[in-house]
């Protein structure tokens, strides 16, 4: 199925306007991350100044590629877009990002500038992102159309992989965009897209979740939103998310006065009324949050872990104290502890030291992490009805072991049919993230963000009917 915006997202051939043999300068940077990341179609650098930028040509116009163009990137002065823009245009190039600031965020001459891009577009039909943008990143396809650095290419450096399931970032602001996408990776969340539109002065955050809805890659959509400028599209996209079961995350900045005044700075965007937002984030069933770590928490869980079907959840534990920190956090972000039945908790207690305990929170102490206690106490509460949820409160710190059997811990995560969220009260080392990165899981080291996260997603699942989401496994 083909979309409008796919020559924008995946195109064969980009120009980058105004590149440069400066790699730490943002022209130059944008074209080194677009050569490292492996774009793998055709890339022309475009600079009078220059024949070539790294054994790569470099030519002097759009015009004089002579070839088609389907994405043109402008890293140029702001008086120098619209012209450049016109080239395009007339080039039969399809699509533009503007990197450049100074348009409608100032006012003046350089909003009226903005409108004549406006005016462009609708009149040549150039779909244009931006100004003030920062462009995006498109994982799967390696394509690297920013000049953030979290794109960077870093060889030999660790990369963690818990789930095959991907995570799309659409922001109005570039530098949170691509910090909530950073961090969904230092989990080991996959990326779809990450995308900055900045002052949206044709292309909106509307079209781009219409995208990420119907992309194949994209999984789960975290939006950070100051102001909709395309009401009727947006909320067309949020009602097909809803029926195809696809989760969408949204934090709305702009609340308080002061924070509405910053974003029409920002990007010259109308925050509008937070009651009405937050009734059309309702109706769509949008996962609301005003935290950046929590939003990806969230996330984590979405695409790690099976939709829970209700609101109890067991807590295990190596550490007593641990397990009652747990057990109020939970219970306080509006999640029940259920006391477990007898049986279970004879079955647990063969399993656990005398000075244990099996009630819930399940302390099996450190001892019965040595034992397999810690294994077979999950495997029966994933087995239970008794539960909807498990959190394992545990210490990750060891750089050299992690209290599973790998083996083991995969095939309960791969077999789990509730939830299985692990909480380490101790700074978790990169090689227990590692390792439960390999065996599907991430592992969270905020109680307060896991707990509220938790009940965010049990919420939407009771809301909306946990079958829909099993379809992000289809």
């Amino acid at each position: 199925m083909t979309h409008p915006l796919d020559s924008f997202f995946a195109p064969k051939s980009i120009a980058v306007i105004g590149a440069s043999r400066d790699a730490t300068k943002i022209p130059g940077t944008l074209l080194s991350f677009l050569r490292k990341n492996g774009f793998p179609g055709a890339l022309y650098p475009i600079n009078p100044n220059y024949d070539d930028i790294d054994g790569l040509r470099c030519w002097p116009s759009v015009a004089s590629v002579g070839g088609p163009i389907d994405l043109a990137v402008l890293v140029i002065p702001a008086k120098a877009v619209l012209p450049a823009l016109e080239d395009c245009a007339a080039a039969g190039v399809l699509n533009a990002i503007i990197i450049s600031s100074g348009f409608a965020e100032e006012g003046g001459e350089s909003a009226a500038i903005q409108r004549k891009i406006t005016a462009l577009a609708k009149r040549t039909g150039l779909r244009v992102c931006g100004p003030n943008a920062q462009g995006y990143f498109n994982e799967p396809l390696k394509i690297a159309a920013t000049f953030s650095p979290t794109v960077e290419v870093k060889p030999g450096a660790p990369k963690l992989i818990a789930t095959h399931k991907r995570v799309g970032v659409a922001a109005q602001s570039g530098g949170i965009g691509f910090a909530i996408g950073h961090r969904a990776q230092a989990l080991g969340l996959p990326l779809s897209i990450v995308i900055s539109t900045g002052n949206e002065s044709d292309l909106g955050a509307g079209e781009v979740l219409d995208y990420m809805v119907q992309d194949v890659n994209t999984d789960v959509i975290l939006l950070f939103i100051e102001g909709i400028r395309d009401p009727e599209i947006f909320n067309a996209a949020a009602e097909r998310a809803a029926r195809m079961g696809k989760p969408i995350v949204a934090i709305k900045v702009g609340r308080s006065p002061a924070g509405a005044r910053a974003s029409a700075l920002h990007t010259a965007s109308i925050a509008g009324s937070p009651a009405a937002y937050d009734a059309m984030f309702a109706r769509h069933g949008f996962i609301v949050t005003d935290d950046i770590d929590e939003a990806v928490t969230i996330a984590a869980i979405l695409t790690t872990a099976p939709p829970p079907t209700g609101d109890r959840v067991a807590v295990v534990t190596t550490s007593g104290g641990g397990g009652i920190w747990a057990a109020d956090a939970l219970s306080m972000a509006g999640l029940r502890l259920p006391e477990l039945c007898e049986p279970m908790q004879a079955a647990i207690r063969k399993l656990i030291p005398s000075y244990g305990a099996a009630r819930n929170p399940v302390d099996i102490t450190a001892q019965a992490v040595h034992s397999g206690g810690l294994q077979k106490t999950l495997e029966m509460l994933t087995a239970s009805d008794e539960v909807d949820s498990i959190v394992v409160v545990i210490s990750l710190s060891n750089e050299t072991r992690i209290p599973f059997k790998p083996a083991e811990l995969k095939a309960v995560l791969d077999a789990q049919t509730k939830p299985v969220l692990f909480w380490s009260y101790t700074l978790p080392s990169a090689f227990a993230r590692t390792g439960f990165a390999d065996c599907g899981a991430v592992v969270l080291s905020n109680l307060s963000q896991l707990a509220t996260a938790l009940r965010k997603v049990t919420s939407r699942s009771l809301a909306t009917g946990a079958g829909d989401w099993l379809r992000l496994d289809t």
